[in-house]
Order: structure tokens, then C-alpha cells, then sequence
């Protein structure tokens, strides 16, 4: 793997730990869907991972994190 491919990859992690930590943070998914893009941009890793990509990597940390309070 090339050096700025996996240099992407360990951004793109960071990102979806930041993410992660929000996840809790938010009354609502939709808010968490905005915070989610300011991380990613901020990093500048829109394009790279895109708004779909964001979408659906937070529907899925949302229910993970909310199913156990069910």
C-alpha cells in the first residue's frame, strides 16, 4: 500500500473515532449526521469519504450505540 494511501486510511480512522465520540453527544441522528461532516471536512476528507459514506457509517454508530439502551 502506498504511503499516502495509508496515511488517508489512518485519517479517515481518527475521523470516525471523533465521530464516535459524538455519537452520544447528539439529541438526534440528523445532528450527528452535521457533526459528522464537520469532522470529515475539517480534515479536508470530503471527497475522499463522501456524504453517503458519512450517512451511512453514522446510521449505523447510531443504532449500535442507542440499541443498547433499549
Amino acid at each position: 500500500m502506498g504511503a499516502v494511501k495509508a496515511m488517508c486510511m489512518d485519517l479517515e480512522e481518527k475521523c470516525w473515532d471523533k465521530v464516535a465520540d459524538v455519537i452520544g453527544e447528539s439529541e438526534h441522528v440528523s445532528e450527528a449526521y452535521g457533526k459528522a461532516k464537520e469532522i470529515f471536512d475539517a480534515e479536508d476528507m470530503l471527497g475522499y469519504v463522501d456524504e453517503d459514506m458519512i450517512q451511512e457509517g453514522v446510521d449505523e454508530m447510531w443504532y449500535e450505540f442507542w440499541s443498547k439502551y433499549l
